[in-house]
């Protein structure tokens, strides 16, 4: 869960750096916000995002009975 949540926060910071580009139209902020490593991150918080939403899938799962670790009770 906290991928999950660590992912959303990430790229809310990095959404948030897009709008303060747009709100400010700092040449500084225009920089960072189309700078490689920005691009790695948002790669990164959607990698964060899909590990979390597949572990909190699987948690759901095992809590209602139907999980993985169900079928061998």
């Amino acid at each position: 869960m906290w991928f999950l949540f660590a992912g959303a926060a990430l790229l809310a910071g990095i959404l948030g750096l897009f709008w303060a580009k747009d709100r400010y139209s700092s040449p500084t902020l225009h920089r960072m916000a189309y700078h490689e490593l920005t691009a790695r991150l948002t790669v990164v918080a959607a990698a964060l995002i899909i590990i979390g939403a597949l572990m909190a899938g699987a948690d759901i799962l095992d809590l209602m009975g139907v999980g993985p670790y169900a079928w061998g009770k």
